[in-house]
C-alpha cells in the first residue's frame, strides 16, 4: 500500500471508538461501515467520509486495493491502524480489515420535497432483529420502494449489524425512523394509500392482490404484537398462503416476497 498513509491521530481514533454505541454515533452524527461492500457503496454514494481505516498487514491491504481511494475527496483521509487497533473497533469477527467514518443521519419525518410522488411504502411495525430489518431495507430499496418508515421499537438503523444486513441500500433509500404508529397511520390517509398488513393467519392470499393505486405494506415483528392503529377496520390484512403445516415466515423473507407481489400486480 502507498507509503505516505499515515497512522491515526489518538484524538481520531477516540472518535472512533465512540462510534460503537448508539450514544456515540447520535452524538457524532456518524456511523462506522466495516468490509469492501459497504466502504465501496459509501464512496460510490458519495458520503461525507470522515476517514478510512486500513489494518496494516494484507488482509487490510487487499480489501483496500480493491476501492478508489485515491479519488481526492478521500485520498487524504486514510489512515493505516495495526490489526490489533482495527479487530477492538471492528463489529465483526475476522474483520475485512477495512472501514470507514461517514457523517451521516437519516433524514427527519415528515417526508419533504415531491411527497405526492410517495405511492408504495413499506413500514416496519417493531421489527427488533437486525438482520431482519436490514433485509427488509435492502429489499425495499431493490424494488423500487419509495421510503420505509420505522416504528419507535424498531432494532436501531445505525446499529452496525443493521447496517451490514442493508448492504448498502440504506443509503439510496428514504428511511425515516422513531415515527409512532398512530402519526403513520394519519400521514398515509392523508396521502390516501391503501393499508395492507402482513398476517399469517389472516386476510386474502397475496396471490389474489389487484392494486391499482398507491399503497403502504405493514410488516411485524416476531416477537412482539402489532400496534394497536392497525386493527383500524379500514386497514386490509394480507397472507402467504404456506404448504406442509408451515405457520409462518420471518419478517425479513414475508416482507420480500409481499413487497414483489404487490409490485408485479401494480405493473401488470
Amino acid at each position: 500500500m502507498p507509503s505516505q498513509w499515515p497512522d491515526i491521530s489518538p484524538r481520531r481514533l477516540t472518535a472512533v471508538r465512540e462510534l460503537s454505541t448508539k450514544k456515540g454515533r447520535r452524538r457524532q452524527g456518524a456511523i462506522l461501515l466495516e468490509g469492501v461492500r459497504l466502504v465501496g457503496e459509501a464512496l460510490t454514494v458519495r458520503l461525507d467520509v470522515e476517514c478510512v481505516l486500513i489494518a496494516d498487514d494484507a488482509q487490510g491491504h487487499r480489501a483496500a486495493a480493491q476501492l478508489p481511494l485515491q479519488s481526492p475527496h478521500v485520498k487524504d483521509s486514510v489512515f493505516i491502524v495495526s490489526r490489533t487497533v482495527f479487530d477492538k473497533l471492528a463489529d465483526t469477527i475476522h474483520a475485512a480489515g477495512i472501514a470507514t467514518v461517514v457523517r451521516w443521519s437519516p433524514p427527519s419525518w415528515p417526508p419533504q420535497g415531491d411527497v405526492a410522488s410517495i405511492r408504495s411504502v413499506l413500514v416496519c411495525d417493531r421489527i427488533s432483529d437486525p438482520g431482519n430489518l436490514g433485509t427488509l431495507i435492502r429489499t425495499a430499496a431493490g424494488l423500487g420502494v419509495d421510503c420505509v418508515i420505522l416504528h419507535p421499537d424498531c432494532a436501531e438503523l445505525t446499529n452496525p449489524k443493521t447496517l451490514r444486513a442493508t448492504a448498502g441500500a440504506v443509503f439510496r433509500i428514504p428511511v425515516y425512523i422513531d415515527v409512532p404508529a398512530r402519526v403513520v397511520s394519519d400521514w398515509l390517509k392523508s396521502r390516501q394509500l391503501d393499508v395492507l398488513v402482513a398476517d399469517a393467519h389472516a386476510g386474502p392470499s397475496s396471490y389474489d392482490v389487484r392494486r391499482a393505486g398507491g399503497w403502504a405494506l405493514v410488516i411485524g415483528g416476531e416477537t412482539q404484537p402489532l400496534d394497536p392503529v392497525w386493527r383500524a377496520p379500514d386497514v386490509r390484512r394480507l397472507r402467504i398462503p404456506l404448504a406442509r403445516g408451515v405457520e409462518s415466515l420471518n419478517a425479513g423473507v414475508a416482507g420480500a416476497l409481499l413487497l414483489d407481489r404487490l409490485r408485479r400486480h401494480v405493473e401488470t
